[in-house]
C-alpha cells in the first residue's frame, strides 16, 4: 500500500523528498523519517514544518488570490506576503500559479527553514518574484510596512493561535486586499479549553453545544476588533472549518466609520440555553433567563454575528474552480463551495442532538427536520461544521416542533 505521506513525490533522498503540489515542486523533509508509532507522519517532528494535510487550504488560498487578481484592479506592484513560510510552498505557488502577483515575501524564523525557502524558489525559478527573509513574523511586517510596503494578500499561516499577528496582518493589508489567517488552536477558539481561548482571544468563552461553530466566529470576531483599533473594517469573504484548523479570508477596508459600523453591527454576544437549545445573539453583556424554558443561559462574546461568508465571492470561486482542474484536492474544494453557498450563516447554528435531548426523543435525520422547516415558511439549512448542526430563523416552539416530528 502507497504511504499516504508520499503522495506526489518525484525525487527521494534519505533526509528529503521533492513533491509536486499544485504547479509547483517543493524540496521538503522525507516525511518517513517523522512518523509516529501509529505509522503516521507528524510534521512538527520534521526540521522545516510542511503539513500535506493542508493541501486543501492551500489549494483555496491559490484561488481566492486568483479570484482576488481577477475582480480587482490593484496598483501595480502586487505584493502577497508569506510570513511563516516554512518550505516556501505558499510563497512558491503564490508566484507560479497566480497570474498577476509581482512580487511575494516569504518569511521564517528558523536558518534551516530560510535556507530551504531559498532552494525552492531557485528550483521553481521564481528569484526575480520571491523575497527570502530571516525575522520574526511581527519584525519583518512591520519593518516591511515603515520602508512603505503593503500588501494585496496578507497569509497568516503560524503554528498554533495566530492572535499575536493579526495586528501586524491587518496594518500591512493594503486597502480592500485580503488578510488570510489559519487558525489551528481549535480546541481554545472552541470553547474545550475556555480559559485559554479567552487569554488569546479576549472574549468570554465556555464550553457549548456548537463549539466549532463559536470558534470561526470568536475567532472573526477577533479580527474585526483588533482591526478597529487600527481604523480598518473587514468583511469575510470565505471561512471554514476543515477537520483540525479554521481558515478565514476577510477584505480589509480603511476608515473609521467603516470600522464602527462593523462594530456596531457585527459584533455581538451568543446567548446560549444547554437546556432546550434556544440560543440567539443579543448585545447584553449579562447572562440571562432562557425567555423559552426559564433555565439559566451562557453568554459567550463579543463574537461575529454576521455572515461567515460572502456568496457573491462564493460563486466567482466556483466558476473560476473550472480553471483549476490540476488542484490535488478540487473535487472537496467544490463540495465545501456548495455547502457554503447553501449555508445561512448569519444565523446562529443550532445542535440537533441537543434539542432531541431535550425533547427525550431519538435525534431526527436532518433533512426531515431541514424539510419540516422549509415546509411552515422559515429558512433552514444545513452548516458545513458539523452533520448535526442546523441553521433556521424559526422561533423556538416550530423547531422543536420539527425535531419531535
Amino acid at each position: 500500500m502507497r504511504n499516504p505521506c508520499l503522495v506526489g513525490v518525484s525525487e527521494m533522498t534519505e533526509d528529503y523528498v521533492v513533491i509536486e503540489e499544485g504547479k509547483a515542486r517543493i524540496k521538503v523533509p522525507n516525511p518517513l523519517k517523522y512518523l509516529r508509532p501509529d505509522m503516521v507522519y507528524e510534521p512538527a517532528w520534521a526540521p522545516v514544518f510542511y503539513n500535506p494535510a493542508q493541501t486543501l487550504n492551500r489549494d483555496v488560498s491559490v484561488l481566492v488570490l486568483s479570484a482576488l487578481l481577477r475582480t480587482q484592479d490593484f496598483e501595480r506592484p502586487v505584493r502577497v506576503a508569506d510570513p511563516f513560510s516554512g518550505t516556501g510552498v505558499r510563497a512558491v505557488r503564490y508566484a507560479v500559479e497566480v497570474p498577476g502577483v509581482d512580487e511575494v515575501y516569504a518569511n521564517d524564523l528558523d536558518p534551516k527553514a530560510f535556507e530551504l525557502i531559498k532552494e525552492n524558489v531557485r528550483m521553481n525559478k521564481v528569484q526575480d518574484r520571491v523575497r527570502v527573509f530571516r525575522g520574526d513574523a511581527n519584525a519583518i511586517l512591520y519593518m516591511l510596512k515603515s520602508l512603505g510596503y503593503s500588501f494585496v494578500f496578507v497569509d497568516i499561516d503560524p503554528y498554533g493561535t495566530p492572535a499575536p499577528y493579526v495586528d501586524a496582518g491587518v496594518w500591512t493589508t493594503r486597502n480592500s486586499g485580503v488578510l488570510a489567517i489559519t487558525a489551528t488552536d481549535t480546541a481554545p477558539l472552541s470553547g474545550s479549553r475556555h480559559l485559554a481561548g479567552s487569554r488569546r482571544y479576549d472574549v468570554k468563552l465556555l464550553p457549548s453545544d456548537v463549539g466549532i461553530e463559536v470558534g470561526l466566529r470568536v475567532l472573526l470576531g477577533f479580527i474585526a476588533r483588533r482591526g478597529a483599533t487600527h481604523d480598518r473594517a473587514i468583511t469575510p469573504l470565505l471561512s471554514f472549518y476543515s477537520g483540525h484548523y479554521y481558515r478565514v479570508f476577510v477584505k480589509v477596508s480603511r476608515g473609521a466609520i467603516k470600522a464602527n459600523e462593523v462594530l456596531s453591527n457585527q459584533i455581538h454576544y451568543l446567548m446560549i440555553c444547554d437546556k432546550c437549545g434556544f440560543r440567539t445573539f443579543t448585545d447584553k453583556v449579562r447572562e440571562e433567563i432562557c425567555s423559552f424554558c426559564g433555565s439559566p443561559a451562557k453568554l459567550i462574546g463579543p463574537l461575529w454575528g454576521g455572515e461567515l461568508s460572502n456568496n457573491s465571492f462564493l460563486k466567482i470561486l466556483k466558476d473560476l474552480l473550472s480553471e483549476f482542474s490540476y488542484l490535488q484536492t478540487r473535487n472537496k474544494i467544490a463540495k465545501l463551495l456548495e455547502l457554503l453557498e447553501n449555508e445561512i450563516t448569519e444565523l446562529p447554528a443550532y445542535n440537533l442532538i441537543t434539542l432531541a435531548k431535550f425533547l427525550k426523543t431519538n435525534i431526527p435525520p436532518v433533512k426531515t427536520v431541514l424539510d419540516c422547516l422549509r415546509r411552515a415558511g422559515f429558512k433552514a439549512s444545513r452548516t458545513h461544521l458539523a452533520p448535526q448542526y442546523i441553521r433556521t430563523d424559526a422561533d423556538q416552539e416550530a423547531l422543536l416542533k420539527c425535531v419531535s416530528g
